[in-house]
């Protein structure tokens, strides 16, 4: 699927009360806390680890694959999300990832892909 027909389709689905910046904006961000805060809970109930900043799940066992189903809904929910913000701006999701591939492309290519800020 393309992005743009991502964004088209999901838009159906959103309220007349939620198609603005605000509540796209704010939504956005709790659902990244949403993402955030299960991945906190697995680890602390030892379902999860973080090692060498790689994410270690053992999908054998049924409560912990559950889990991943989760996370990946939460997933989709930020992408929404961003779709929302995105059309409340008046972008197009491909537009944003282009540029995103592109500026990534130039630091690689100049060397600075590591480094605070977008102007560098």
């Amino acid at each position: 699927m393309e992005l743009n027909e991502y964004q088209k389709q999901a838009m159906t689905t959103c309220t007349e009360s939620s198609n603005n910046f605000s509540y796209m904006m704010l939504n956005l961000v709790g659902e990244v806390g949403e993402f955030a805060s299960k991945v906190a809970k697995m680890i602390r109930k030892e379902e999860l680890a973080i090692t060498n900043n790689e994410l270690i799940s053992d999908c054998r066992f049924p409560e912990l694959c559950r889990q991943e189903d989760e996370m990946q809904k939460e997933a989709g929910d930020i992408l929404w999300q961003l779709a929302g913000l995105c059309s409340a701006m008046g972008w197009e999701l491909e537009d944003i990832a282009r540029g995103n591939l592109e500026k990534l492309a130039s630091r690689k290519k100049r060397g600075v892909i590591v480094g605070d800020g977008d102007n560098r």
